[in-house]
């Protein structure tokens, strides 16, 4: 369900008019050079552009006459946009403001919003409602485990088949993220994910804890790369504590548990030659 995403800049024309939509800051030199190579109008928007500016475009609006999202993925929707919280490795609060509930949004079953469960319940139950057509629906930016109640278990446990995702940022979040977890097997929920942020105010040995808990409640975590905001380069960063082979090995190993799933990590060596030839934002 997750799949589909484009991983670089999406671009479509309306008559002599571009249009550019950049996710992460990492890739505005492309959407720079696709810009300069077209003869007429340049509009650009994104993430990447509300972060960084864009000298280089005619116009960078808000808005925009197309479903720009739906370029990216046409199973994805909004349903709120912002996030109440403030984390310092997030962009959301930069380019989305205050947290707020959108009175219609295109039903879809890929849901994108940073923190729904910060909306009311009002606004959660019609989310849900708007899911039911759909065979199978994906919070694909992740519950806020804080929040996770059983009212919410049990609106989700309505669906026909619901991807369920939590964030476990740092270790003081142990208890609130397994607690959730068990909160939806109760309710009937089985299938989930646990984005992992490593590279952020820890250490190698905090992330691979983490990423070995989630391991131990029998779900393969999803380790998230920390990527500096303003980020010219994927992949470029390593805080105090680790280094860059470090970090590729750690993300590439907890990446593909489906196929390295009896390999212990201590025991994993990539082949140089591919460490550094793959992997893979902002928040």
């Amino acid at each position: 369900m997750a799949e589909g995403w484009a991983k670089s800049v999406v671009s479509w024309e309306c008559g002599d008019v571009l249009y550019l939509s950049v996710p992460f800051t990492w890739l505005l030199s492309d959407a720079k050079v696709m810009a300069g190579q077209h003869k007429g109008k340049v509009i650009a928007g994104g993430p990447a552009v509300k972060l960084m500016g864009v000298p280089w475009a005619d116009e960078t609006p808000d808005t925009c006459p197309f479903d720009a999202l739906a370029m990216h993925n046409p199973l994805a929707t909004f349903t709120t946009r912002g996030c109440p919280n403030s984390c310092s490795f997030c962009a959301v609060p930069k380019i989305e403001g205050k947290f707020r509930e959108l009175p219609i949004w295109k039903p879809a079953p890929i849901v994108c919003d940073n923190n729904i469960l910060a909306a009311s319940n009002a606004h959660f139950e019609r989310v849900i409602e708007s899911l039911m057509p759909f065979p199978a629906s994906d919070f694909n930016q992740g519950l806020d485990a804080r929040l996770f109640t059983d009212w919410q278990a049990q609106q989700l446990s309505r669906l026909p088949h619901v991807k369920v995702r939590f964030a476990f940022d740092s270790v003081g979040m142990e208890k609130t993220v397994f607690g959730a977890i068990q909160c939806a097997k109760y309710h009937g929920l089985r299938d989930f994910g646990i984005y992992v942020l490593i590279g952020y105010m820890d250490t190698p040995e905090d992330a691979e804890y983490r990423l070995e808990k989630v391991r131990s409640w029998g779900i393969r975590p999803n380790p998230m790369r920390f990527q500096p905001l303003d980020a010219q380069q994927k992949n470029c960063y390593a805080a105090p504590g680790w280094t860059e082979q470090e970090l590729r090995r750690m993300t590439r190993y907890y990446s593909r548990l489906r196929w390295l799933e009896y390999v212990p990590f201590a025991d994993y060596q990539p082949v140089a030659n591919n460490l550094f030839s793959q992997e893979g934002g902002n928040g």
